[in-house]
């Protein structure tokens, strides 16, 4: 074989990178989640590709967690952990119970 065969090969090689999928990233956030000690009611909200990253969103508790995959050696790159806002309730909230005493 000549060496622009070996050469030829070698970039089709390098062409045909098969990237992860969405669940691949997911389990690979989660589990890094775990290992910072995060280990109960993890929901993942949404893994999308932008560029050469995976940007996975993971909600747990009250907080909101944002990781970073790099999308060819499935690496971390970053993360990031929010508190979720609170949703603000009127002052009287209308619940059953509670439009049985108004009546």
């Amino acid at each position: 074989m000549s060496s622009t065969d070996e050469e030829e090969e070698s970039y089709h090689e390098e062409e045909n990178i098969q990237l992860p999928n969405a669940e691949e990233v997911t389990l690979i956030a989660t589990n890094f989640l775990k290992r910072l000690g995060n280990k109960r009611g993890l929901k993942p909200i949404k893994a999308s590709l932008e560029e050469e990253r995976y940007i996975v969103n993971v909600q747990f508790k009250n907080k909101i967690a944002t990781i970073q995959i790099d999308a060819t050696n499935k690496g971390i790159q970053g993360y990031e952990i929010k508190y979720k806002a609170k949703e603000t309730a009127s002052s009287f909230p209308l619940t059953q119970k509670n439009i049985l005493l108004i009546c």
